[in-house]
């Protein structure tokens, strides 16, 4: 037992230390007041009808950057730009809103690092009780699993992450690899094409929205459960990765508060209360809610995770019958 307690703390600590480091290196996307005149073909992604992207169509019609070209682009033909023509390819999802400023800080970030792939996570509104429960894990199991600095700093494939939200391509170099035609697996092709970007020698990079880009105001609905499936991706997908994850995160500081004195666990405890403080600042949430709802999002994060891991394996029978 006091082998996995010590397993526990050692993993708590490198969360903490991939917190702070994200924390610390504030990768958030900035406002920088450049201003551009370069063609961006933006392509929404609807999964059924041209009106789920009523609102961010909207937001695009409030930019002070005209020089776009709009395309509607259904679930089932991801990332194709066979209608697209510009210089820059922005694909959103019909869900997030855009502010003024956004595409123009997009383009000089681009430029600025020769970036062929810029991903930017969109801040979260979250409506109602239950989708504070649950939305927020996004970002918590993000921040302190993946230090979002690396993906532009090291150029390996290792460290590749991305937001199917928000992704804008240097089109020239999009064409050219023909990205669209090699995504291959569904349930993470984003992942897949910052792989490929680094394959090649390029660069890519993942910022959080810092309120430039955000989701509209989300209630928690049945159909919303489908994000666990993103949070899969924060394991590469992986079952065995996902449960340990479980094991450490959620069991280790149960069995931690039952065996300790309670005086030994003003550390882990504390690492933990810095570590939600700090991921909420990083996405603009309010630190308070998620402090308090700490012990309800762990539950549904298990809830998530463990019903996830039961559909592969039901579905998987299945098939074989």
């Amino acid at each position: 037992m006091i082998i996995f307690i010590y397993t526990v703390l050692v993993f708590l600590v490198l969360r903490f230390s991939v917190t702070l480091f994200n924390f610390l290196s504030n990768p958030k996307m900035g406002n920088y007041g450049r201003k551009f005149t370069d063609l961006v073909s933006l392509i929404i992604k609807v999964e059924k009808e041209k009106s789920e992207a009523d609102e961010l169509l909207a937001s695009i019609a409030a930019q002070d950057y005209k020089h776009l070209q709009i395309i509607i682009q259904y679930g089932a033909t991801p990332f194709s730009v066979k209608e697209a023509t510009g210089d820059y390819f922005l694909f959103l999802t019909a869900d997030t809103l855009l502010k003024n400023g956004f595409i123009h800080s997009l383009i000089y970030r681009t430029k600025i690092f020769n970036l062929a792939l810029l991903s930017v996570i969109p801040t979260q509104r979250n409506r109602g009780f239950l989708a504070n429960c649950v939305y927020p894990l996004t970002d918590f199991v993000l921040l302190n699993l993946f230090p979002l600095r690396l993906v532009r700093l090291i150029n390996h494939p290792v460290f590749a992450t991305a937001n199917e939200s928000c992704l804008f391509f240097d089109a020239s170099l999009y064409r050219r690899f023909k990205w669209d035609e090699r995504v291959k697996r569904r349930a993470s092709r984003a992942v897949e094409i910052v792989k490929m970007v680094k394959q090649e020698g390029l660069k890519a990079d993942v910022l959080l929205g810092n309120r430039l880009i955000y989701f509209g105001a989300r209630q928690l609905e049945p159909g919303s459960l489908a994000f666990s499936r993103g949070l899969m991706l924060n394991f590469s997908n992986n079952v065995l990765v996902a449960v340990f994850y479980l094991i450490f995160v959620i069991a280790g500081p149960i069995i931690m508060s039952i065996e300790l004195e309670p005086a030994f666990l003003v550390l882990p405890f504390g690492l933990i209360f810095l570590s939600r403080v700090m991921t909420s600042f990083l996405s603009a949430q309010h630190p308070v809610p998620n402090i308090l709802l700490h012990p309800l999002q762990m539950l549904a994060l298990v809830w998530l995770l463990l019903s996830n891991i039961w559909n592969r394996l039901f579905s998987g029978l299945s098939d074989k019958k």
